[in-house]
């Protein structure tokens, strides 16, 4: 009778183990907010970047060439604010894990939809030059 509940808690035992490993996956490639509400806004947006293998987007509200910074695997990219795109400022920081943190100080309810615009306009600059920047630096031979 003992060795019969032994072999059961064992066989709990070890089913749960691979439970748990799938938690540590799904939670390795989560996107954090610290303003609240911006996840929605932008969640989609993060994701494509740290797909893309962005490690920083620094998006400064001026007007200047260099008010976007990019930092890659292959390099930083710079430039100014897409046409049309109402310069705010937001940063997004990809981990190792396949995580993210987006912070945008200057962001509420009322502007949401500047921010939704601006980072949907930058993130995919960003991806589109690191691409560009990825392929001339893999393809010298």
């Amino acid at each position: 009778m003992k060795a019969k509940l032994f072999m059961m808690i064992l066989a709990a035992a070890v089913m749960a183990v691979p439970a748990s490993a799938q938690q540590q996956a799904t939670t390795a490639g989560s996107v954090k907010a610290v303003q609240p509400g911006l996840l929605e806004v932008t969640g989609p947006r993060v994701n494509d970047a740290v797909a893309a293998g962005i490690q920083k987007i620094t998006a400064r509200p001026d007007k200047s060439r260099r008010a976007i910074e990019v930092k890659s695997p292959w390099g930083n990219i710079n430039f100014a604010w897409p046409k049309d795109v109402k310069p705010v400022a937001f940063t997004i920081e990809t981990s190792k894990g396949g995580g993210a943190t987006i912070s945008a100080p200057g962001f509420t309810e009322s502007n949401k939809a500047d921010y939704k615009a601006a980072v949907d306009a930058v993130v995919t600059k960003a991806i589109k030059d690191a691409q560009a920047q990825k392929a001339a630096k893999t393809s010298k031979p």
